[in-house]
């Protein structure tokens, strides 16, 4: 590749269309490795840089200790192992080879890496795991074939070595390196989940949401498992044409709302917290009278008749608290540190608790955990819990001084990790 065809938009583009094809299913590969959406744009990214030969020269010098020759790097081969990410042969020995795995977000441990090393043709062949330097610690596997090299090192010794592309190494290690899964871009504090007056706010409108649900569909609310858009989702009755209960950002004092999906629709249920025996009442006849319709729930044309506001409206700091929880039960954020939600065994919501159940990716021996907010019947805050069902081992997350919401989701996933991995 010559120096004047090689660009950052190039690369960025061709990395992108190429991860949006694996994620189709045309990349040509299998389905033995499974990478995230980043490791995917990550690894094309890389493929890029290291079509040009003095880019592979620096690579070889500074991360393999070797001024051997290498062939261009691939994403698969005919006679190789869907194993790797990037392969490249040795031209002084062309059996040999150098593979390159990938890791920025997704799962890695011993058992894979020695998959991986297993895979190598021949004895002379090297493996280059890749991975951010908070995950290097994680793995115990000595091999000689083994080269681990976080991306901070990586960027550093090529962009010194390499100077002319400079500014792709530095794109890509800062990607992998500083973009982890739980990119939480939201102000506020975790301090907030300490609160006792937004405490026992948040249980109110989950109150109102179990009262709507049973008045409504006679069934427990729960998050899904089958969102087709992102982010968590707390819901009943929420499927095919009919109109369903959710439990969602604040617009106009209300968290708790009807929707429906085909056609899409939605109406603020104008109920907020119910303080008192006689707001309780008015909510129960409001919901009676909408549960009285003979096709309140499949009528496209249905507008429920809601007048007044009921109850207390949602605080800005009720709504606060409500979108950090929301990060914390991210479907999408779980998965992406390897513990995706169990599917139809998700728990219902309680007086008491609130949460998600998750499974450790690729180890059913890990069992099931809990991530929820309660556990017991006087809630003192809405830190997170995350409990191992087998044993009922919990970790309780702490909100100290200066955290983010993104420490807060980190340290959530830390746990998981632990306790799925630890006696």
């Amino acid at each position: 590749m010559a120096r004047s065809s090689l660009s950052t938009g190039r690369m960025i583009s061709y990395a992108f269309d190429m991860s949006q094809r694996a994620v189709a299913g045309g990349s040509g590969t299998g389905d033995i490795t499974k990478r995230t959406k980043r490791e995917e744009l990550v690894r094309h990214m890389l493929e890029y840089v290291l079509r040009d030969p003095k880019a592979r020269s620096a690579f070889g010098e500074v991360i393999l200790r070797s001024e051997d020759g290498l062939s261009a790097f691939r994403t698969s081969s005919r006679t190789g192992s869907e194993q790797f990410d990037l392969e490249a042969s040795v031209d002084a020995d062309p059996a040999a080879r150098i593979a390159i795995d990938i890791t920025v977000d997704g799962p890695v441990d011993d058992a894979q890496v020695g998959d991986a090393l297993a895979a190598l043709p021949t004895p002379e062949s090297r493996l280059v795991l890749l991975m951010p330097k908070h995950r290097k610690s994680n793995l115990e596997v000595t091999d000689e074939r083994l080269i681990r090299t976080t991306w901070a090192t990586f960027t550093k010794r090529l962009v010194k070595k390499d100077p002319k592309r400079a500014e792709f190494w530095r794109l890509i290690g800062e990607l992998s390196e500083d973009a982890p899964s739980t990119s939480v871009f939201r102000a506020g504090s975790p301090r907030r989940l300490l609160d006792q007056d937004l405490v026992a706010e948040f249980r109110s409108h989950l109150d109102t949401l179990r009262l709507a649900a049973d008045e409504l569909y006679g069934r427990p609310v729960r998050f899904s498992t089958s969102r087709r858009g992102p982010g968590a989702w707390l819901q009943v009755g929420a499927s095919g044409t009919g109109l369903g209960l959710e439990f969602d950002a604040v617009e106009e004092g209300s968290p708790v709302w009807l929707v429906g999906t085909r056609p899409h629709r939605t109406f603020a249920l104008n109920i907020g917290s119910l303080t008192d025996d006689e707001t309780r009442d008015r909510a129960v006849r409001r919901l009676r009278a909408i549960s009285s319709g003979e096709r309140w729930r499949n009528d496209a044309a249905y507008v429920p008749n809601l007048p007044e506001f009921i109850g207390e409206p949602a605080s800005v700091g009720f709504e606060e608290v409500r979108a950090l929880l929301w990060d914390v039960f991210d479907p999408d954020l779980l998965a992406a540190a390897g513990f995706p939600l169990v599917a139809r065994r998700q728990p219902d919501l309680e007086a008491d608790m609130l949460g998600v159940r998750v499974r450790r990716e690729g180890d059913p021996r890990a069992g099931t955990f809990l991530v929820s907010v309660g556990g017991s019947k006087n809630w003192k805050t809405l830190l997170p819990r995350v409990t191992r069902e087998f044993d009922g081992r919990t970790y309780v997350i702490q909100a100290a001084k200066g955290d983010t919401p993104e420490d807060l989701v980190s340290a959530v996933h830390a746990a998981l990790l632990s306790l799925a991995t630890k006696p």
